[in-house]
């Protein structure tokens, strides 16, 4: 933890350690307020390279694969219409 006075003074120094892996909760007052966190590595040095010269954003599912994998896909019928099933869906959001 690290108060957001502290982060001001030493601002490069704060950016050089999340660049290095760590995450630094940064508080104000004692109350958390944000995190700055390391970008994310995916396996692929290409891909990591991308992101790390700005070309490249990464998704920003935070849930990763597995919420992608939770979704329980619709029950389909040959009657179905596919904007019904959109409009349906959306109305559960409302």
């Amino acid at each position: 933890m690290m108060g957001i006075r502290e982060v001001t003074r030493h601002t490069s120094q704060v950016i050089h350690r999340a660049a290095a892996g760590e995450t630094v909760l940064i508080t104000e007052h004692g109350e958390p307020i944000a995190m700055l966190v390391p970008l994310p590595a995916t396996g692929e040095p290409a891909v990591d390279q991308l992101i790390r010269e700005g070309k490249l954003t990464p998704a920003s599912n935070p849930a990763g694969v597995a919420a992608l994998l939770a979704i329980t896909p619709y029950p389909a019928s040959d009657s179905t219409d596919t904007a019904d099933v959109v409009a349906e869906l959306r109305a559960d959001r409302l």
